[in-house]
C-alpha cells in the first residue's frame, strides 16, 4: 500500500515554477533583443534567488539548506551506493540546487552593473567604473553559459531518474507529496513530512513582499 507524504511545501513549488519561467523567459527575451524585458525577467530571477536562499533558512524540514546540503562523506557514500533514504534532495540533486542558485545569484547581480554601451545600462551600473561595469558586462554573458549548461544537466537528471530509475521527479513538485511504500515509511526520515500550512504559505508571502518592495526601492527605482 502506498501513502502519500507531504515534501515540497506551496512556497518551495512556486519557486520552483516561478523560476524556470523567469529563466526561460530571460533566455527568450536576451536572444529577441528585447534588453528592457529581460532585465524584468532578471529582476525577478533575483528576488526569488534571494528569497529561496531566506526560505532555505526559515522554510520547512526539506527546504532547509541544513537539512539537503550533503557532507563530502555523504557525497562520496552516494556515489559509491546511489541510495537516498530521505525525503527530499539526494546528495547530487542538492548539488544542483546550489549551483544554480549560485550562478543566477552571479548572473543577475552582474547584470545590475552591467553596460553595453549601446542600449542598456543597469540600474547599479553608475556605481561602478566603466572598466569594471566592462568587466561586470563580460561576466554576465560569460556566465549565462553555465546557466545553460547547468539546466541541460538538471533536465537530463529529471530524464534519467523518470526512464531508468523510475522515479517520478516532476509530480511531487507539482503536488507537494510522495508516494512511498509501507516499508519506506518504516523509516525515521519518511515518517518526517514538511509542514505546509497557511501559516507557513503566511510567513513565504511576507517575506517575498518584503523582498520585492526593498528591491524595488533600493534597486529599480533608484
Amino acid at each position: 500500500m502506498l501513502k502519500k507524504i507531504r515534501v515540497w511545501d506551496l512556497p518551495t513549488r512556486l519557486f520552483h515554477w516561478l523560476f524556470a519561467i523567469v529563466i526561460t523567459g530571460a533566455f527568450i527575451t536576451i536572444n529577441l533583443d528585447e534588453t528592457e524585458l529581460h532585465a524584468k525577467f532578471g529582476y525577478a530571477a533575483c528576488i526569488l534567488v534571494i528569497f529561496r536562499i531566506v526560505w532555505g533558512f526559515v522554510g520547512p524540514e526539506h527546504a532547509r539548506f541544513a537539512n539537503f546540503v550533503p557532507t563530502l562523506g555523504q557525497l562520496k557514500a552516494f556515489i559509491k551506493h546511489p541510495v537516498h533514504d530521505k525525503l527530499g534532495h539526494n546528495p547530487l540533486g542538492a548539488l544542483s540546487v546550489l549551483g544554480l542558485l549560485l550562478v543566477v545569484l552571479v548572473q543577475t547581480s552582474s547584470g545590475l552593473f552591467t553596460d553595453d554601451e549601446i542600449s542598456f545600462q543597469g540600474p547599479l551600473s553608475h556605481f561602478v567604473s566603466s572598466e569594471i561595469a566592462s568587466w561586470l558586462t563580460g561576466l554576465h554573458e560569460f556566465n549565462s553559459n553555465l546557466i545553460y549548461a547547468l539546466v541541460g544537466l538538471h533536465l537530463l537528471a529529471i530524464f534519467y531518474y523518470q526512464k531508468v530509475k523510475k522515479q517520478d521527479l516532476i509530480r511531487p513538485m507539482l503536488t507537494g507529496d510522495k508516494d512511498l511504500s509501507s516499508e519506506d515509511t518504516n523509516t525515521p526520515t519518511a515518517l518526517n513530512p514538511s509542514k505546509d500550512h497557511w501559516g507557513v504559505r503566511g510567513l513565504a508571502l511576507v517575506i517575498l513582499v518584503v523582498i520585492a518592495t526593498g528591491f524595488y526601492f533600493l534597486v529599480i527605482k533608484k
